[in-house]
């Protein structure tokens, strides 16, 4: 009887954490993984990829306050000869998972090349991810103004 109390005890802590936003260790690996694969596809202008992270109701809010929704957004990130990405750098990411919806906040350092030119930039985002289908797609985006300097 003891065991089961315990059991019941150990479950009940465990869903309200979750429930509280506490990740879980599955699903924050899994929202993790999305977070890397959304910074490899947008470095390499992977239209397919995506196309396959953002979620068909993304909307995109811009530190200026415009938005622009998925259309747009895999628009924005087309190949171009013009202007590339040589890196994206995640860091200082915090992770919280609600049932279905992840909510992070990361550190963003981009290093890029534009008309031959080498730049680099920083921002923070907060980006929420839905999981739909066993996968997890980015649904909202919103970024700060470019953070100076960069290091």
């Amino acid at each position: 009887m003891s065991v089961a109390i315990i059991l019941l005890f150990s479950v009940s802590v465990w869903s309200q954490s979750v429930a509280e936003g506490v990740a879980a260790p599955k699903e924050a690996n899994e929202v993790m993984s999305t977070i890397a694969k959304w910074a490899d596809a947008v470095r390499d202008r992977n239209q397919k990829t995506l196309d396959e992270l953002f979620d068909e109701t993304l909307i995109v809010t811009t530190a200026d306050g415009t938005t622009r929704g998925k259309k747009e957004e895999i628009e924005l990130l087309k190949p171009n000869p013009n202007s590339r990405f040589i890196s994206i750098k995640n860091e200082d990411v915090k992770l919280r998972i609600f049932g279905q919806t992840a909510v992070a906040t990361a550190l963003t350092k981009m290093q890029m090349q534009n008309n031959g030119k080498d730049l680099s930039t920083a921002f923070r985002y907060t980006a929420v991810f839905v999981n739909k289908d066993g996968r997890w797609q980015l649904a909202a985006l919103h970024t700060s103004s470019p953070l100076k300097p960069v290091n």
